[in-house]
């Protein structure tokens, strides 16, 4: 299992992500140990991408892949359609990757990838990832329960241009795929991910 997270995630998409959690009230064991999200935070509603904190990436941001069983979607978020964050751990030798995007039948679909290793370890390395998807709409959470079930081959990591007022950081480009289906913490279904192409986005260095 990761890491926990710390009490204040920076990054209102990273807070949101771990609101959602803690309001759902289903992730008793794993989720919670995974997250740490404050007790007692309402579920925020489904809102569209667009009226949120855009990705950092801007048009460089994307998310794309296919979800079989229980959520059954495919996701080819970018640009205005996604939203996406990301931060180090704490102790500087993993990274949390965030992103969401809408579905075509209303509601949201939000993923959370963690990786283990600091951001110049990470170019061209394969490394266990932690994969969780978070149904907003119907309050699902999909968890690969820690690494060894999911993967990430990262094909670069590079710096990407400071905005005016806006903090710094790297861009990460790679593709993350699970062997086998990813359960859902509250009930007995499940999905399964196809390659889930990913170029997101992480602090780094001073804002």
């Amino acid at each position: 299992m990761s890491n926990p997270l710390p009490d204040a995630l920076p990054g209102p998409l990273l807070n949101r992500a771990a609101g959602l959690i803690g309001a759902a009230g289903v992730l008793l064991s794993g989720a919670l140990a995974l997250f740490q999200a404050p007790a007692g935070l309402p579920p925020g509603p489904a809102m569209p991408v667009k009226g949120e904190q855009a990705c950092p990436r801007g048009a460089g941001g994307a998310l794309r892949g296919r979800f079989f069983g229980a959520l059954d979607l495919t996701a080819d978020w970018s640009g205005a359609a996604l939203a996406c964050d990301g931060m180090q751990k704490p102790d500087g030798k993993g990274v949390r990757l965030y992103f969401a995007g809408d579905r075509p039948d209303g509601g949201r679909v939000s993923l959370l990838i963690t990786l283990d290793g600091g951001l110049e370890e990470l170019a061209g390395a394969e490394r266990p990832a932690n994969v969780t998807v978070i149904d907003e709409r119907d309050a699902r959470f999909f968890s690969s329960g820690g690494a060894g079930r999911c993967w990430a081959s990262i094909r670069s990591v590079a710096p990407v241009d400071r905005r005016p007022g806006g903090p710094a950081g790297r861009g990460i480009d790679g593709l993350a795929y699970c062997v086998g289906a990813l359960p859902s913490v509250g009930d007995r279904s499940s999905i399964t991910m196809s390659d889930l192409q990913f170029s997101g986005w992480v602090a780094a260095g001073a804002d």
